[in-house]
This record gives structure tokens, sequence and C-alpha cells, in this order.
């Protein structure tokens, strides 16, 4: 036997080449058919193992390049996931803000928030949006006014408010806003009239503090005898009366201010005119009231006379009686004027027959009529 390696021969038992070292393959140099057998087995079984290992090999190379088709399909699949969101997100923002941009409601808040925020221009442009999309809103009207006012632009919030409370007289807000603006321009005049003009109570109830009531007077017109007061009762903390006894109008330049104090007195003769007007603490007006007074005096009665007339032996005083407020005036066998000797006292009866005559004037002029006694003293 040779070796395979080398070629040098071998004996018989030898495992290792002596020459090359390589290890002896012992193979019987004559082959059974049990050997040619085993041997084509070997041979079948190495190809078939070499075919199944290729196989796997081809087997693996598809399933790495499946896993990587379907890595890749995951991406494409999630990357047009990420831009169909984003693509819906847009979408849905357009939609949103088309929807808040054709919303009343939304219009209002963005405006009250504006208004919050004192950003009164901003606010101005999304109540006018709002009144596009609802044109007779009042409470975008109200808002509006307001913010007018507040810019001192009250030329452009007035016919707003007028025009709400034209067709909403029970709008106690759009009251409220003009009522304000008149006072801003300290317009009280058509205060009052905004507030005679209105029927609605629950308007007059909530701004009454606007309202000026005519005081109550402590006497009505007519004719008196004597000289009389009149005063003003009623009337709020801070409400002033101005009048005048002429006829003509009165008001803080022309007119006299009632002073409690005093009160008004019509202590002459005549016929006065009496016309007061109110205003309360904040300037408002009320209505212009008159009453018409006649003042005619009366005269006092006659006077009496002691002792009553006739005869007389011995000296007697002669007394008149004078009432209080009262001047007295005498004189013997003639007409007794004011110019005639004014009664201090008992005057002493003359001696002789003589007429004493006397009258009164009260302290408003008046002259009673004239009392007389005859009286005859002779000693």
């Amino acid at each position: 036997m040779k070796c395979a390696n080398c070629g040098t021969e071998l004996k018989d038992g030898t495992l290792f080449c002596p020459a090359c070292k390589s290890e002896v393959q012992w193979v019987p140099e004559y082959h059974t058919l049990e050997t040619i057998l085993l041997q084509k087995q070997m041979r079948e079984k190495s190809l078939k193992e070499k075919k199944q290992k290729k196989e796997e090999e081809l087997r693996q190379k598809k399933r790495q390049e499946e896993i990587r088709k379907k890595k890749r399909r995951k991406y494409q699949i999630f990357g047009g996931s990420i831009a169909a969101l984003i693509l819906l997100a847009g979408v849905a923002s357009f939609a949103i803000k088309r929807k808040e941009y054709n919303s009343f409601d939304m219009q209002m808040a963005q405006a009250e928030s504006e208004v919050t925020n004192k950003n009164y221009e901003s606010a101005l442009n999304y109540l006018e949006r709002a009144l596009e999309l609802q044109p007779d809103s009042t409470s975008a009207k109200i808002l509006q006014a307001k913010i007018y006012t507040v810019n001192g632009e009250e030329e452009k919030a007035l016919p707003i408010l007028s025009s709400v409370i034209e067709k909403e007289q029970d709008n106690v807000s759009a009251y409220g806003e003009l009522l304000r603006l008149y006072e801003k321009q300290k317009d009280y005049d058509s205060i009052k009239s905004l507030l005679d003009e209105c029927d609605n109570e629950k308007v007059k109830s909530r701004y009454e503090n606007y309202i000026c009531e005519v005081p109550v007077i402590s006497l009505n017109g007519g004719t008196y005898e004597k000289e009389q007061r009149i005063d003003f009762t009623a009337m709020k903390y801070g409400t002033k009366v101005y009048y005048t006894l002429d006829g003509s109008e009165p008001d803080k330049t022309n007119g006299t201010r009632y002073d409690s104090d005093y009160g008004i007195v019509l202590s002459e003769e005549g016929e006065y005119t009496l016309k007061y007007i109110a205003y309360n603490a904040k300037g408002i007006p009320s209505e212009n009231k008159e009453e018409v007074y006649k003042i005619e005096f009366k005269a006092p009665d006659a006077p009496k006379i002691t002792p009553d007339s006739g005869q007389y032996e011995k000296a007697t005083k002669i007394r008149i009686t004078v009432p209080s407020g009262c001047t007295a005036y005498y004189a013997f066998d003639d007409t007794v004027t004011t110019e005639s000797t004014r009664y201090t006292g008992p005057v002493e009866m003359p001696e002789g027959e003589h007429i004493f005559s006397a009258i009164l004037v009260n302290k408003n002029g008046k002259i009673s009529l004239t009392a007389s006694e005859t009286y005859v003293f002779y000693q």
C-alpha cells in the first residue's frame, strides 16, 4: 500500500506516513458489491445533503428578501399614514376654522374676549362678522355700541342703541348703555326724554337713579286771605329745587334755589304763578310744575270799644281791644284814619258830648271798618 499523499510504500498497520507524516487511510484494494453499493449511497447522500444545503440557502435568502420587502411596505404604509394624517389634520383644521368663521357664537365669544383684553379694533372685526351672520342680533349691536362709546365715538354708538330701543323697548341693556352715553355727554335733557318716553316699568325700576321725581309741594294753588309759606317735601338726597314766582320757566340760572330753612313766603297781596323744577344728584331734571296763588288779605274786624255809648257823671277811661298783629287809631268828633292818634293805652273821656271813633290796621295794611261810641260827660 502506498501513501495517498506522497506515494511512499507503507507497511501494513502503519498509521502515519514516515515520509510526509500524513494519516494513512486504509482501504481494501478490492471492492466487493457491498462496498460499491455503500460508496454509491454515500455519494448520493453527499449530493443530497449539498442539494438540501443549497435549497436551504436559497430559502434563507428568499425569506430575508421577503422580510426586506415587508419592511419597505411597512415604511411605505407608515409614511403614507403620516402623510394622510397630516393631510387629514390640515383638512380638519380648515374645517374647524371654516366652522368658526361661520359660527355667530364663536365670533361673539372672540369679540367679548378681545374686549376683556381691551383689543377694541379686533373686537369690532369679530362683531362685524357676527352681524353679517345675524344682522338683527341686539347683543352684537349693544357690544359694538359699547366699544364705540369707550373709544369716544359716541356719534356711531348713538344711532345703534336708538335703533335697538326702538325695536325692543324692554331691552334693559340697551337703555343702560344709552343712558351712560348721555351721562358721559352731560346731556341730561336727553336722559329725561328717554325715560319719559319709556313705558316699561322694569326699565324704569332698573334705572330709577336716572329719574328725578317732582317733590311734594306743601300748599296747593288757590286764594288765601293771609300770608302763606310754601315748602317741598319727599326729596331724595342731593335733589335741588329751583322756582320762579312770575310765571317764567325756572332752571339753574333763571330761578331761585329753594331753601328749606326759609321756604317760599307769599307775604304780599297779589297773584303769584309759582313754577318749579327739581334736579337730582346726577343733575337730571324733573317735570316742570306750576301752581297759581292769589293772596287777598282780609281786613280786621271793627275794633271793640269800651265803655259803651252813654251819659257819664264821672271821668271814665276809654279802651280799645287790639288783636295781635294790629294797630289801633282813634279820633274824637272826626273821621279816623291812619294819620289819626295811635292808640297806646286807655284814653281819658273828655268833658262834654263827643263821638269817639277807632279803626284797626293789621300787619298787611288792611284797615277795618270804623267803630264809634258817643259819650256825654259833665262833672
